[in-house]
């Protein structure tokens, strides 16, 4: 009874398309290139899953856009599985851009999905998906550039103040200070205001930590 109670939960959130045969991809990187555009239709209960391998310690950054208003994603983290385990992600509740870091070793999967009454219907959803993987593997330093630095602080931030990652604007600029590194920006609170942060680097240019420039006041 408990299992399909979950499955009819299922069914209700997800359209149906995490009980369906969802069309299998595997998401590859040109080489050198660390994001990619993928375009792609889906019509009915018929959906895509995609997959995308990463290592420890990475910084992803997904954006979904659809043209379709019933269609959405949901991102599965390693060894989760569709229609039996949650999501690490729901886009019918949270939208549609994902960030996250630091990423596990291991491979994610991305379930672009229609609503149950669309799938119902048979509608069609034509989408794009973009995906950028970026930062260097287990810590390691080298290559470490200013766009994955800006990444790291952008994704960071919209963790510690609970927003998506569209809400947080960064300088763009990577500054040398105390031996390390810092990157300021802004956090979008809506209702709470604007919080001005400083992201904290080590002398390698790791993440280290996040530092609040706003008081709880203000």
């Amino acid at each position: 009874m408990k299992a399909l109670a979950a499955a009819s939960i299922a069914i209700a959130l997800f359209g149906g398309s995490a009980l369906a045969a969802d069309r299998a991809e595997t998401v590859k990187f040109a080489p050198g290139k660390t994001a990619t555009n993928i375009r792609g239709v889906i019509r009915g209960y018929d959906g895509v899953t995609y997959s995308i391998a990463t290592v420890q310690g990475q910084t992803m950054q997904l954006l979904f856009a659809p043209a379709n208003r019933s269609c959405y994603f949901n991102i599965y983290a390693p060894g989760k599985e569709i229609g039996r385990d949650e999501a690490a992600f729901v886009g019918s509740t949270s939208g549609n851009e994902f960030g996250l870091n630091p990423t596990e070793a291991g491979v994610y999967r991305a379930q672009v999905y229609l609503m149950r009454n669309a799938a119902r219907r048979k509608e069609t959803c034509r989408f794009q998906l973009s995906i950028e993987i970026t930062g260097a593997a287990g810590g390691v330093s080298a290559g470490v550039s200013d766009q994955s630095m800006m990444d790291s602080c952008k994704g960071s931030a919209a963790q510690m103040y609970g927003v998506q990652p569209r809400n947080i604007r960064i300088s763009g600029k990577v500054s040398a200070r105390d031996g390390g590194f810092t990157i300021d920006g802004i956090a979008d609170k809506s209702a709470e205001g604007r919080k001005k942060l400083r992201c904290i680097f080590k002398s390698d240019r790791q993440f280290s930590h996040i530092q609040a420039m706003t008081s709880d006041g203000e």
